[in-house]
Formats: C-alpha cells, sequence, structure tokens
C-alpha cells in the first residue's frame, strides 16, 4: 500500500513535469533564484534511488546519494528514472539501519524499509511544494489542485468544507 502511495505520488510529478519544456525544467528558477525544478527532481530522485540500490545491505545512507547532474539538466533522463523508481519500489518490509552521514565511527539508528519509504513519501509532497512554487510563473502548466500538499493536509480540507 505505501509502495503504491509512493508510486502514484511519482506520477503526479511526472504529470506535472511532462507539462514542462526542457529549459524550464533545468533553468535556474526566478522564484527560488538559486536553483531549478530540475534540482528539487533529483532530489526526489535520489533518495528514492538510495532507499531501494541500498535495501539489500541493509544499511540506508541517503548522504552517499549520486547527485547526478543529468538528472537535474535532461528532463527525459529524470521521468525514465522516475518510471524506474515506480517500477522496483515495491519490497518487503525489513529492518534496516540508517546513518545519517559519512563520518568514521558513525552509528546508524534502527530503521524498517516502510518507515523509509513514508519518509519518502512525505519528502517528496514537501519538494513538490516547491516545485509548485516555481511552475507558478509558467503560464504553460496547469497545476493539480493537490499537487505538493500533503494528504493529511488534504484529508483537513476536506473536513472543514464538510463542517461548513
Amino acid at each position: 500500500m505505501l509502495a503504491k502511495a509512493c508510486a502514484l505520488q511519482l506520477q503526479e510529478l511526472s504529470d506535472l513535469l511532462d507539462q514542462l519544456p526542457p529549459e524550464r525544467y533545468s533553468s535556474i528558477s526566478p522564484v527560488f533564484r538559486t536553483a531549478s525544478v530540475g534540482q528539487h527532481v533529483r532530489h526526489i530522485i535520489e533518495l528514492f534511488e538510495c532507499l531501494i540500490h541500498q535495501y539489500e545491505s541493509g544499511q540506508i545512507n541517503y548522504d552517499l546519494r549520486t547527485r547526478d547532474p543529468k538528472l537535474e539538466n535532461d528532463l527525459a533522463f529524470a521521468l525514465d528514472k522516475i518510471r524506474q523508481v515506480q517500477s522496483n519500489i515495491s519490497l518487503p518490509d525489513r529492518d534496516l539501519t540508517l546513518f545519517q552521514d559519512q563520518s568514521l565511527g558513525n552509528q546508524g539508528i534502527k530503521t524498517t524499509f516502510f518507515r523509509e519509504l513514508l519518509y519518502n513519501l512525505e519528502h517528496c509532497v514537501h519538494h513538490q511544494a516547491l516545485i509548485r512554487l516555481a511552475c507558478q510563473v509558467m503560464p504553460e502548466v496547469i497545476i493539480p489542485v493537490n499537487f505538493g500538499v500533503a494528504k493529511s493536509t488534504q484529508t483537513y480540507h476536506s473536513q472543514l468544507a464538510s463542517n461548513n
């Protein structure tokens, strides 16, 4: 169920990115002034990839992500990577050890695959909220109402609306 939620969240991202001209994807956003939509997308993808690729070892360290500039500059490549993550995210839950940085002697903390999947889902929504801001100045992009809005916030807004 959690893997499906991640795949759906990534599909929302992919659907939005399909509307972007490649130069809008990779150029510095006037909203961010120091980052592009592509840089936010790279960050989302690479954290998911870390979790998938390091799953077998049982040791997760997000600081060891690749930081591949092609992901932030090549929209087609990023869309393909999103599809790969969607195809590979359905793994069984298991105990993992999470490491915070690359320091020698760094002690890991216990976690699980599902816990880290949930973290990645929330992290994805957070960055989608930032991407939403950048896309609001792009008249050619139609932004779905709930793009970058956490499910809990959507539920809260629904409850407010039904009480009025």
